[in-house]
């Protein structure tokens, strides 16, 4: 990472990277909540790789103090599709694959082992919610590519998917698309029409750890792939 995101004071996104300001949410949380000062360095992104520093007064005025940088985008995307489980552990799971660098993530349909299941308009609002945590987690890990949250979908209906099952081969760069299943697994026709089985380890993780243990293993190929 570039030593100018690392060390910014905070990171935050915007519409336009030409001509940016700050929404209200984003101006109340860098000045009140993080305490952002005239003179501190901030850094600037649009999500789709371009960025650069500023400087934020206390009316939420935008001072620019450096040109446009454009990241490249990641030389393939990583994609971790998750069934939905109880309590707050889909926002967690959501928080930590955005920090690891996972570039979409799918909120599986219920499943028939699934013990959460979400109606249409629960649905929408935990989504909306999920996206709030992605853009989020993404301003403190200093990203300038946003993840994308998908819409509640179909195990059936991802290309190219992976089932993470401790039956499975070791993780290498051509798993770039992977499931996780609910506590109890996917039933056999449900991960029939998948391109295979991946492995995580040999203990049986819980689905969230199952999640980011899988991005964590991803991430590292496509890493050693680009050296």
């Amino acid at each position: 990472m570039i030593s100018t995101l690392r060390e910014s004071t905070a990171h935050v996104f915007v519409d336009s990277i030409d001509a940016p300001t700050l929404n209200e949410l984003d101006a109340h949380h860098l000045l009140r909540v993080l305490r952002v000062k005239p003179r501190d360095a901030v850094t600037l992104s649009n999500g789709k790789g371009k960025w650069r520093s500023c400087v934020v007064a206390a009316d939420s005025v935008i001072e620019v103090t450096s040109e446009v940088f454009a990241d490249s985008a990641p030389s393939w995307p990583l994609t971790v599709a998750f069934s939905v489980v109880k309590g707050d552990r889909p926002e967690w799971t959501v928080q930590k694959l955005t920090e690891i660098g996972i570039d979409e993530i799918i909120l599986l349909a219920a499943t028939s082992r699934s013990v959460v299941r979400w109606d249409n308009g629960r649905a929408d609002k935990n989504v909306e919610r999920l996206r709030r945590v992605a853009r989020e987690a993404a301003m403190q890990s200093r990203r300038t590519w946003l993840p994308v949250v998908h819409d509640v979908t179909e195990l059936g209906s991802i290309p190219n998917l992976f089932i993470a099952d401790p039956s499975g081969v070791p993780i290498d760069a051509s798993h770039r698309t992977i499931a996780i299943g609910p506590e109890g697994g996917f039933a056999q026709d449900e991960s029939a029409n998948s391109m295979g089985l991946v492995s995580l380890g040999e203990t049986v993780l819980r689905a969230e750890t199952a999640a980011v243990s899988a991005a964590v293993l991803m991430s590292s190929q496509r890493r050693m792939r680009n050296k």
